[in-house]
């Protein structure tokens, strides 16, 4: 997953989606996808939901500019028009397999390096694990391997904007898994296919690509045995939880990265 920077025009519209999102999602009744694009002297806000009722969009663009008025004065944008383009009372259809990529790190979506980077003073709009996204006001570029400079028109990005079932349950519950595997598996990077769909034998679709030591059947076996896929349950995990903290606490304390199965991670 990259790490975007909040205090950029990249950081901004991944926020405006999130809270749009939650006031979309009250109570995370709804099947929602938001996309915030930043064309400079206005937002576009695309989008689809399963709620009925429409939201004023100027209303809520008027509560953000309030309670980030600091952020947005910051990055110089004084006013925001907003162009609203959400389709409402729609049926989305769900994807049911995701593949992540996690790392050994306090963080798993995020790599050692992309932490590390995250807290330079480089003036940057996102880290990847293999490239950075700069401000074209950035001139100090002689250490880095890789760069590209950030286009003219940004938008928001997956997670942010995706409610709980449109994606978001598969991400956590994808690094609430890799994050009990790391100590046992004896590797530093984990990709995992998080999948909804049985196979021919009942299991779920699952895969796993690593270097640990361990055959990858029995790792698929080992998680199929600990963890039940059931994302419902999953979800009371993260009662409670601000889906802007995504975006605003990125290597803050998140609610699903606990081990409370570790016990239950053994290998032969």
């Amino acid at each position: 997953m990259d790490f975007i920077k909040l205090k950029s025009n990249r950081g901004l519209v991944n926020l405006l989606a999130d809270f749009i999102l939650m006031e979309i999602n009250e109570n995370e009744k709804y099947d929602s996808v938001i996309e915030v694009s930043d064309f400079g002297r206005f937002f576009v806000v695309n989008g689809m939901t399963s709620r009925k009722e429409i939201i004023n969009l100027s209303d809520v663009t008027t509560k953000f500019k309030k309670e980030y008025e600091s952020l947005l004065s910051e990055l110089g944008y004084e006013e925001i028009n907003v162009i609203d383009l959400i389709i409402y009372d729609n049926e989305l259809s769900k994807k049911e397999e995701f593949w992540f990529t996690f790392y050994n790190t306090e963080r798993p979506c995020y790599s050692e390096k992309t932490i590390n980077l995250s807290s330079t003073n480089l003036k940057y709009q996102k880290i990847s694990n293999s490239s950075i996204e700069l401000d074209f006001s950035e001139t100090k570029t002689d250490n880095l391997d890789f760069f590209t400079y950030s286009p003219l028109n940004i938008s928001s990005e997956f997670p942010h904007g995706y409610s709980f079932n449109m994606g978001r349950n598969y991400y956590y519950y994808s690094e609430y898994i890799c994050n009990h595997l790391f100590k046992t598996l004896m590797c530093s990077e984990i990709s995992f296919k998080c999948s909804s769909i049985k196979n021919l034998n009942d299991d779920f679709n699952i895969d796993v690509i690593s270097k640990s030591i361990y055959d990858k059947e029995k790792i698929k076996s080992l998680i199929l045995d600990v963890f039940d896929f059931n994302l419902s349950k999953f979800k009371n995990k993260i009662t409670g939880y601000s889906y802007i903290k995504d975006i605003t606490e990125p290597l803050g304390e998140k609610p699903w990265l606990v081990k409370d199965e570790i016990k239950n991670i053994i290998l032969f």
